[in-house]
Order: structure tokens, then sequence, then C-alpha cells
């Protein structure tokens, strides 16, 4: 198991599908953008092709993100390449992302069958120590915690409760992704933190909320904005 890396004075910024308030979400260009204005990592989202290739794309079809339409696990990378995916932007693969962002990279798992793809991904080129798998769903982070013990992973969650160590201790999880709602206590991140988890709040927005975020003493924060998150961070 990677260790978990050093507590930081301020949350570290992620880039959410690199900086897509600006750029065309989960696109090369996206996570230059992020790395440009001073993220220390990008979110992105993973799913198969036909033809078995990890591609960098948050729907389960092209049609809100690109030019084409149809399902993702339908097309080949091929087709996948000829779309638009915003300002000339192709859908990358996940070796393209990781080779243009140098940075810290949560990669989603959105499809089931993300999880042997990338177990044979890592086979032939391991997964840096700087990549985390993230899911929503614990059965999937059990399957990679099986199959790819030795990379880091972290559990999402929309509305967190006093559970989530133990759900995250279940899926042995290094970090927890909890959405910024009102369930989201001091007391709840200390109790994570007892556990040796790391918690990345999301979503980072404007001002007010990334301040919530310091104070509850969160590790790192995910945001659409990631230069102004970072400008004010800088400013404090």
């Amino acid at each position: 198991m990677t260790p978990s890396r050093p507590a930081t004075p301020r949350p570290l910024v992620y880039g959410h599908r690199g900086a897509r308030a600006d750029e065309p979400e989960n696109t090369l260009r996206s996570f230059r953008r992020a790395h440009r204005v001073g993220a220390e990592g990008v979110e992105l989202d993973v799913r198969v092709s036909r033809d078995g290739h990890l591609v960098v794309i948050h729907d389960a079809t092209v049609d809100r993100t690109t030019d084409g339409t149809g399902e993702v696990a339908a097309l080949s990378l091929a087709e996948l390449r000829e779309l638009d995916a915003g300002q000339g932007e192709r859908i990358p693969t996940l070796r393209e992302a990781l080779d243009t962002f140098p940075g810290l990279v949560q990669v989603e798992i959105k499809a089931p069958e993300a999880v042997a793809a990338l177990a044979e991904f890592d086979r032939h080129t391991p997964l840096p120590a700087r990549a985390v798998l993230t899911s929503f769903h614990a059965e999937v982070l059990d399957h990679a915690a099986r199959l790819l013990p030795q990379v880091e992973r972290g559990l999402i969650t929309a509305k967190p409760t006093a559970d989530l160590p133990a759900r995250a201790a279940e899926v042995k999880a290094t970090w927890v992704c909890p959405e910024l709602t009102p369930e989201l206590t001091a007391g709840l991140v200390e109790r994570c933190h007892a556990q040796g988890l790391r918690v990345d709040a999301w979503p980072a927005a404007d001002p007010e909320r990334l301040a919530r975020c310091v104070a509850l003493g969160a590790d790192a924060v995910t945001t659409d904005h990631p230069a102004l998150i970072d400008g004010w961070l800088r400013a404090v």
C-alpha cells in the first residue's frame, strides 16, 4: 500500500475533470490548464471502449460532451477519436491523461468493467503512486482492492453519513471524498483523520464553501474552478 501523503497546511486543489469551468471537460487541454493555474491534482473519469481501451469521459454516452451520439462502450477507440470533445479536442486515453498531467490524479471508475481494464493496464505500465482510484460504489472499490491492492482507493459519497469511516475501512480506502453538505462536520472529518483517512471535500465553488472546507480541516478540495480556488488559498 502506498503510504499516506503528509498533512499539508492548506488543502490540495484538485481540478474537477481538469479545469471544467474554463475548458472542455476531461480533455488534455483541460488538464494542461489545471496544471498551469496551480492545481496539485485533477479528477478524471474512465470508461472502456468497445475494443477494451480506457478512455477519459464522464457520461455513459458521448452525446453531451462531443459532437457524436452513442454509448461509449459501443464505440471503438478509433470511432471515439473521430469525435470533437470541444474546441477540437479528442477524447483522451488514460495513458495520455497521465502523461499530460504530472501531478496527483483521482481516477474515478465510472463503469465496473473498467476495474479489470485498469488491472490489465497496470500489468503493462504500472499506475503511478500519484494515482488514486475512486468510486461512489463500494463493490467497485472492493473489486479494485482485489485486483490492484497496491493502488490507493477513495470512496466518494454524496450526503456523508456517520458511518463514512467504517464504509471506507471496508474497502481499505485511504481517501474519502464527501460532498460538502451540512452532514459533513468537523467531528466527522476528525473521525476520518483518526482512522488515517484523508478527506477531499467537493464542490469548492466559491470563497464561502472554500472557507468551510478549510475550517473543517479538509485535506483537499475538488473544484471546477482551480485557478480561482488556488488564488483564494494563496491570498489567505
